[in-house]
Order: structure tokens, then sequence, then C-alpha cells
């Protein structure tokens, strides 16, 4: 009983984990114990990759209906990364887009125990399907304290304006203690290193584009960078975090605002299924205890006699 068992208590693990809604060797002949764990595993894995990839293919699919076209199939000559750009954009990427579309997902793909994976995890504990579980893991980061935070970066770029205007905007955001939205880190007190691959290879691609609107969008940036670590740097531990230039690389990839959080998931679910396969080797359900603070000692009173 996962109520009398503390959790420190060492994990004892379960025989098996579910990793589909039913077992399609159920009505074969039975099979030696080993050769069932091994199946077993093989499944799972098999249905980790059909999550990664299936994630990336549903995501472009939607942001091609959503621009008004139909859904374009998968290139097997493409890579994972080349083909989520190919059916997002309709267009072949070019190699260094897809090596930079690569990098990107790769630092997305894990950090710690967040809320999405925490959320994944806890799903994953009780046996249920990892497909549950990894929806599970959308749902946390479809909230906006998880996700959609690069989102909010370029909107806030664009509010500024301009590099000349930074100076007046940071000023009364915070005289009115406003977020300054990719700064900051619950783990990071220091330049999330993220941040520092991610800025460069913002840099790279809007020298490439040659687009102004893209080149002002960065310039701004810079110019924020300068002013917020000069101002929080040192003193409260404030930089630049991941979300703060993927979202001008995501742009100058033909990637929209909109996109930027299911971009995220597609990212996500490689780390979602991995924390989930390691922990299932030796399970226990995620049973957290309330500490109650209220009031204690109180007689009850029957209804009729209450005012």
């Amino acid at each position: 009983d996962e109520d009398t068992n503390p959790m420190e208590k060492k994990k004892g693990g379960d025989k098996r984990a579910a990793f589909e809604f039913s077992d399609r060797n159920a009505n074969r002949p039975q099979r030696p114990a080993k050769a069932k764990r091994e199946q077993s595993e093989a499944r799972g894995l098999e249905s980790c990759y059909h999550l990664i990839a299936g994630v990336g293919t549903l995501t472009a699919a939607i942001e091609r209906v959503r621009m008004g076209h139909l859904p374009i199939e998968p290139d097997p000559e493409l890579s994972h990364a080349g083909n989520l750009l190919y059916m997002m954009t309709g267009r072949r990427p070019y190699p260094v887009e897809a090596r930079i579309m690569d990098i990107c997902l790769t630092l997305h793909a894990d950090h710690g125990m967040n809320a999405s994976t925490f959320a994944a995890m806890v799903v994953a504990s009780t046996l249920s399907d990892i497909y549950f579980s990894i929806g599970s893991g959308i749902g946390a980061l479809n909230g906006p304290l998880h996700g959609g935070a690069n989102e909010a970066v370029i909107h806030m770029l664009n509010q500024i304006g301009s590099a000349r205007r930074v100076g007046s905007w940071y000023k009364e955001a915070r005289a009115n203690k406003t977020k300054i939205m990719g700064f900051g880190h619950r783990v990071y007190k220091a330049y999330d290193p993220r941040a520092r691959v991610l800025g460069p290879l913002a840099e790279f691609l809007v020298e490439r584009s040659g687009r102004k609107d893209m080149q002002k969008l960065l310039a701004t940036a810079k110019e924020l960078e300068k002013r917020v670590i000069a101002d929080l740097g040192e003193r409260k531990g404030i930089f630049p975090n991941v979300d703060f230039y993927s979202g001008i690389v995501y742009s100058c990839l033909g990637i929209p605002p909109a996109m930027f959080t299911p971009i995220f998931a597609v990212s996500r679910v490689a780390g979602w299924t991995a924390r989930v396969l390691e922990y299932l080797k030796n399970n226990r359900i995620f049973r957290p205890r309330g500490i109650y603070v209220g009031d204690l000692d109180r007689s009850f009173k029957p209804l009729a006699e209450r005012g």
C-alpha cells in the first residue's frame, strides 16, 4: 500500500510496464519469461520511436492545415529535423538549416525535473499507457508558465520596436515591475549554456537571411540583453535563458510564433520517453503526502445547529 510505505523506502520495482492499450500477443502460445521481458522492452522502445516521429509529423501537419495547405508526407532521405522543417514549410531545407534545427531539438530534449517531465513520469508510474503519459507532459507544457516563453519574447521584442527604444521601454518595465521575458531561470544563476549556443545561431541565420525585420529584432534583443545583464546580472544572477534567442532562430527557419510551443513538444518527447523508460525499470508509483495546515481539535456541530 503506497499510503503506508514511506517514499524514502527503496523501490522494489514492478514486474511489467504496459506500453500499449492491449497486448497484441495475449492469445499467442506462452513464451519463456526472459523472451517475454525482452519482447516487452522492444515494444516499449517501438512506442517511443512512434511518439518521437509522430509528434513531429502531427505538429507539421497542423501547421500546414493552419496555413490552408495539405499536409506533406515525410521524405525518407531527410533527417528527423530536416523532415520537420520540410513538412512544416513545404520547402526542402538547406543542410545548414536542418543541422541548426537538429541542434535546437537536442538543446530542448530534456532539462531536469521540469513540470512536463514530472507530469509524464507521474502518469507512467501508475503503469498507464505510455501515450497517456506523454499526453500528460504535453498538457503540462501547454501552460504559459512552462511553454510559450519564446513566443512571448518575440511579441515583447516587436512591442519594443527597435534597439533605440530599449532604454525607455526597460526603464518603464522595471518601474511597473513587468516581467522581462527570456531572462532568469529556476536552475541557472548564470548565463544559460543553451542560450550561449542559440545566440550565435540566431546571429548567423539573421545575417544569412538578409531580412530587415529580423535584423531589427536581433538588434533589439542584443540591446535588451546588455541592459538586463548590466542591471540584474551580477546583482541577482539574471541572464538570458534558452527562450530568449530560440524564437529568433525558429522565425528565421520559417516557423511562426504560434508553433513555438508545439516545437518544444517535438523536442521534449525524446526526453519524456527516455525518462519514462528509465523510471519504469524500477518503478514505484508517485504518492506525495499533503501536509495539513488547518485548524486542529475542532468539534463537529450538526448542520441544524449552525448559523
